[in-house]
């Protein structure tokens, strides 16, 4: 039976107390990014994202990638995610919560979907697990990537891990759904459309507009106008500004 040594048990203690945190929902993907990274040295790790009704796709992840390599990856997969094993599993009604695509398909079957050639391939990648994470009408997933197996303590660590993410997780959708409830807000009401409030929630994050861009699947250009629509609407000159106003 595989054990945990002394200084993963102490990894794994510390990220338990920083996953639960409070974290509002918008900061949760950079917030559990930096934990697992720490949790976990030597994996890429990603936070996926997909509400497929409004086809919004957002990729918070570890990666050490040029913005233009970034960009050209993450457009690609928005094409080829429906490719990985874990979507018809979830669609199946699978549940987890974790999950190693290697239980799912056969290996070399799998490498001759898109998915695997236009997305692992290039960078590498070989194997792959995931966390999932339960929010109606959402796809969100943690996932941990290398280009050799996972090391059985790694995926040990993870199973140990998940529920107490997938709990964080909830209090984070959770506390989104009550703040409008929770905070007195005595502004009047903002109409911001639905692209400006995600725009926003990445504003508050303190993501450039590059980043932003990134995150939704869309040109520094598109954001950049839509930053601009969300000054006029609050009657900041800033950026910042327009944060600070929402925030008193």
């Amino acid at each position: 039976m595989e054990r945990l040594g002394h200084v993963d048990h102490v990894r794994l203690l510390d990220f338990i107390a920083g996953i639960h945190e409070a974290v509002p929902l918008a900061g949760f993907g950079k917030h559990l990014i930096r934990l697992t990274s720490e949790l976990l040295p030597g994996l890429t790790v990603s936070f996926d994202q997909i509400e497929e009704s409004s086809g919004f796709y957002s990729l918070e992840h570890n990666f050490l990638m040029s913005e233009s390599e970034q960009s050209q990856l993450f457009n690609r997969l928005r094409d080829v995610y429906q490719q990985n094993p874990i979507y018809r599993y979830l669609q199946e009604g699978g549940t987890g919560p974790v999950v190693d695509i290697a239980d799912l398909v056969p290996r070399r079957q799998f490498q001759r979907t898109d998915f695997y050639q236009d997305i692992f391939r290039p960078v590498g990648l070989e194997y792959q697990m995931q966390v999932l994470m339960n929010r109606p009408g959402w796809i969100q997933t943690l996932t941990l990537n290398r280009d050799r197996p996972i090391p059985k303590a790694a995926a040990l660590t993870l199973k140990l891990a998940a529920r107490h993410i997938q709990l964080a997780h909830r209090n984070a959708c959770l506390m989104e759904q009550l703040r409008p409830v929770v905070v007195a807000d005595p502004q009047p009401a903002i109409a911001f459309t639905r692209r400006e409030r995600e725009v926003f929630a990445w504003l508050q994050e303190g993501k450039r507009n590059g980043e932003i861009a990134l995150l939704l699947g869309c040109s520094p250009r598109t954001v950049d106008k839509h930053v601009q629509r969300i000054l006029f609407k609050t009657g900041a000159e800033t950026r910042t500004a327009a944060v600070r106003c929402r925030r008193l």
